[in-house]
């Protein structure tokens, strides 16, 4: 057999086992991103301007007045004492949240109300000097409401205010969550120890989710030095056979199917029916395997696998289609070089 008709047997051997498997090149002109799989990687930004828009309706919802402001550092109040001129002026609360009162001393007022304020004033005063006094407390110069914003949202900064705020005011004074929030919320401030009477740091943990289904134990009332935290969204990894494999944030609820898609797709190589799921245990720091099938999710997406920070997804090559793309790419190369069998 000449060597020509040798290289005639082995192109008809490549074609058939193409034209057997339905032919590589119908796969790979297949579009790599659906309307499906765009529309899921939309859910992403969809979830937080949804997010944003609650915050705003919650914030007008939960407005706080003036009765729930708590007296703060460098606060100026105006006290009046009923019939008692020489005792009713402004005082200003100092550094440690304390006015100087004339014949009282100090008081620490500091994390109470205004009502309470005016309940611990008339307390002072009726043991010894006064009695039944009737004491009227309000702010005449706003100085101890700020707060700091930080992380994932549209304006981190510090903010100063005229009043005590919600968490969910807060936050939309902020701008709301940036597209690439993640799902907590971290918020450290001073308030007083109900207990104890004694001001103490608090500090809070929240899932975003919790906080816009209108659980009011979340969106407190913003006590002093106010910190509140949106750490960005984590990361996953995306290797193998697909067209951009490498770190993606994880933005919301990020699964299998999106995290190809911001991938760019799969490759025509990819095996579809065992994509690995590679997960590291908190507890334990061992190491999970799971298998998704592509086709599975992809006919129905509520089935898809929700991905945490750190998931690697591994898609593996099918040795069959890596064979058949391998096959395409060398009739792709003999044409271009212009061979021509007869």
């Amino acid at each position: 057999m000449s060597v020509r008709a040798a290289m005639l047997w082995v192109l008809a051997g490549l074609l058939g086992a193409c034209l057997l498997t339905g032919c590589a090149s119908k796969e790979v002109m297949e579009p790599r991103m659906t309307a499906q799989d765009f529309q899921q990687m939309q859910e992403g930004e969809a979830r937080v301007a949804g997010i944003n828009d609650q915050l705003l309706s919650l914030a007008v919802a939960s407005s706080q007045d003036d009765g729930l402001y708590r007296v703060g550092p460098d606060d100026e109040l105006s006290i009046q004492i009923f019939n008692v001129e020489e005792l009713s002026r402004n005082y200003r609360v100092d550094a440690a949240g304390r006015i100087q009162l004339a014949l009282v001393g100090a008081l620490d007022v500091g994390g109470y109300t205004l009502a309470e304020t005016e309940q611990l004033i008339a307390d002072s005063y009726g043991r010894d000097y006064l009695r039944n006094p009737q004491v009227s407390v309000s702010v005449s110069e706003y100085r101890s409401q700020q707060f700091t914003v930080l992380g994932a949202v549209a304006r981190p900064q510090v903010y100063a205010t005229p009043r005590r705020l919600t968490l969910v005011e807060a936050m939309a004074q902020a701008g709301g969550m940036a597209a690439n929030a993640g799902n907590m919320i971290y918020l450290t401030d001073r308030v007083r120890d109900p207990d104890s009477g004694e001001m103490a740091t608090r500090s809070l943990i929240m899932d975003v989710d919790d906080l816009m289904d209108g659980a009011r134990e979340l969106n407190v009332v913003l006590g002093e030095a106010a910190i509140i935290n949106v750490p960005a969204a984590g990361s996953v990894f995306i290797e193998g056979a697909v067209e951009k494999p490498g770190v993606y944030p994880r933005q919301g609820d990020t699964t299998v199917l999106k995290a190809i898609a911001m991938a760019g797709g799969l490759k025509f190589e990819a095996q579809r029916s065992t994509i690995r799921v590679l997960r590291r245990s908190q507890a334990s720091g061992e190491w999970t395997n799971d298998a998704v099938d592509f086709h599975s999710i992809r006919d129905n997406p509520a089935a898809d696998y929700g991905l945490r920070d750190g998931d690697i997804v591994l898609v593996e090559s099918s040795m069959l289609r890596s064979g058949l793309a391998n096959t395409w790419e060398f009739l792709r190369y003999a044409t271009f070089l212009g061979f021509r069998p007869f």
